[in-house]
């Protein structure tokens, strides 16, 4: 089982970070409370001083007022005031004794016991002997003045150096919760956030179709698992793209077949007519004749070889394999797949391609590509389209780049000496997408077509291809005005090597 607290995992990590936080918090917790309690001792202290004092001050008033108008009242008022000052001293003499000596404040109440006594002594003597007692009085309660009232500043002293301590451990409290708290986001921003960024970051291509396997940005056991699984995640969707890719490929070759079928039906034919002839007129015709019949066997079966050789060459699976390739050329051995599609929907077909333009590409591939657009169109109108393919060498400052409202790839190439591009266009004037539609035309089995004319793979198909050779793909459509369908292609440059 693994601890809650192993640092080589996030979750360890964040719970170690809340541990240490809570712990700190609780330590500086416990500290503030020592000293809360501690000041609560000295507000207890500050309060029996000034009970203390006030007792004293007052017993002293009485004094005076006893002496002034020799009044009985001001006698016992003076007394209780003393007996009191002594039951404050009794009752509170270990908070007393917490700020002056014991020997202090023993002095202290046996002074106020001799001040009691010399009271009650002035209470019995006579007038005439009264005086000596009263100065003795009033030596007393003088000494017990300045010492309640050192008490108090002392008491008062230590009072302010409390809370003084207080503020400081109170700020230092603080700062050492914020280093931490500062300490710990800092440490989770950079095992977390910053990996989490990182992740981010990996994981935007993705969204445009760009498969590659993620790093782990952190060493941390959920980063290294989950891009463990994803990258697997990853391997098994290629897997499984190509074996849709190549059952999309096999159900064209089923269509296809047909149409090289097609072309195979008129060299087979001719052949067929040659070799009747060479065998009616083989004893009476000439031998210039005779050759003339077999060169014309020749030449259809050499014309029956190269239509087979290409469909051949294009259901083979291969990998991908870029060469200098004419355009021209390669849009004319495509036509031999889809001559009787184009036939059976009433199409007519304009090529408009300059024979030196030249692509470097797969050729395969590249047939694919024109074969799934041309399908595409064909299967989203009954008849009577117009199909028209041009090319020529991109340039930026022409390209009608804003009326496209669907792009793959980034447009905004520039022709320079070491990245020249051929823009291909495959324009039809059939039925045009509404802007729902056009939203959709890149996800996998997506179709507008009647069930039975397509599984909506087929500019799916092209996005890969075209994803493939680094180029773009921008599509506009108009309902009622048809679609066209603009392709970037690197140039092929003369001794371009695969």
């Amino acid at each position: 089982m693994v601890s809650a607290f192993d640092i080589s995992s996030l979750r360890g990590k964040i719970t170690t970070a809340y541990a240490l936080i809570v712990l700190i918090t609780l330590i500086l917790g416990a500290i503030a409370l020592f000293d809360l309690l501690f000041l609560e001792k000295q507000v207890t202290e500050g309060k029996v001083v000034s009970d203390l004092k006030d007792a004293i001050l007052e017993m002293r008033r009485n004094e005076k007022n006893l002496f002034l108008y020799t009044d009985k009242k001001d006698l016992a008022l003076t007394i209780s005031q003393a007996a009191l000052s002594i039951d404050i001293i009794q009752l509170h003499e270990p908070t007393l004794l917490s700020i002056t000596e014991p020997k202090a404040l023993a002095s202290i109440t046996a002074l106020l016991n001799s001040y009691r006594s010399n009271l009650e002594l002035w209470k019995a003597t006579i007038i005439e002997a009264r005086p000596q007692h009263e100065q003795r009085i009033r030596s007393q309660g003088h000494e017990l003045y300045l010492f309640i009232e050192a008490l108090a500043v002392k008491e008062r002293q230590s009072l302010e150096i409390a809370v003084r301590k207080s503020r400081w451990f109170l700020f230092i409290t603080l700062s050492l919760i914020g280093i931490s708290i500062f300490m710990v986001g800092h440490q989770l921003i950079k095992h977390t956030v910053k990996p989490l960024k990182k992740l981010e970051r990996q994981l935007i291509p993705l969204a445009k179709g760009q498969y590659k396997e993620l790093i782990p940005p952190s060493e941390d056991r959920e980063f290294v698992t989950f891009t463990k699984v994803f990258n697997q995640m990853l391997r098994d969707l290629e897997i499984r793209q190509k074996r849709l890719l190549n059952s999309e490929k096999l159900a064209s070759l089923g269509i296809l077949a047909s149409g090289v079928a097609h072309e195979l039906n008129n060299p087979l034919s001719n052949i067929s007519t040659s070799c009747q002839l060479v065998m009616e007129e083989l004893h009476e015709a000439d031998e210039q004749q005779l050759l003339l019949w077999l060169s014309q066997i020749d030449r259809e079966t050499e014309r029956g070889q190269k239509i087979v050789r290409s469909l051949l060459d294009f259901g083979r699976q291969q990998n991908l394999e870029k060469s200098r390739r004419q355009l021209l050329g390669i849009i004319s051995e495509t036509l031999l797949f889809i001559r009787k599609s184009l036939l059976q929907h009433n199409t007519q077909l304009d090529i408009d391609i300059a024979d030196d333009l030249y692509i470097h590409a797969d050729a395969q591939r590249i047939q694919q590509l024109f074969i799934n657009l041309v399908q595409n169109a064909l299967n989203a109108t009954e008849v009577d389209i117009d199909l028209r393919i041009a090319a020529h060498r991109f340039d930026p400052q022409e390209t009608k780049k804003a009326t496209y409202t669907q792009m793959i790839g980034n447009w905004d190439r520039t022709n320079t000496d070491d990245a020249r591009f051929i823009q291909i266009s495959i324009i039809d004037n059939g039925r045009g997408m509404e802007p729902e539609e056009l939203k959709h035309i890149f996800d996998p089995f997506y179709t507008t077509s009647e069930p039975g004319h397509g599984v909506g793979l087929g500019l799916y198909i092209v996005q890969e291809i075209v994803n493939e050779h680094d180029g773009c793909l921008a599509i506009s459509s108009t309902p009622g005005w048809g679609t066209e369908v603009s392709i970037l292609l690197p140039e092929g440059k003369e001794n371009t090597d695969d």
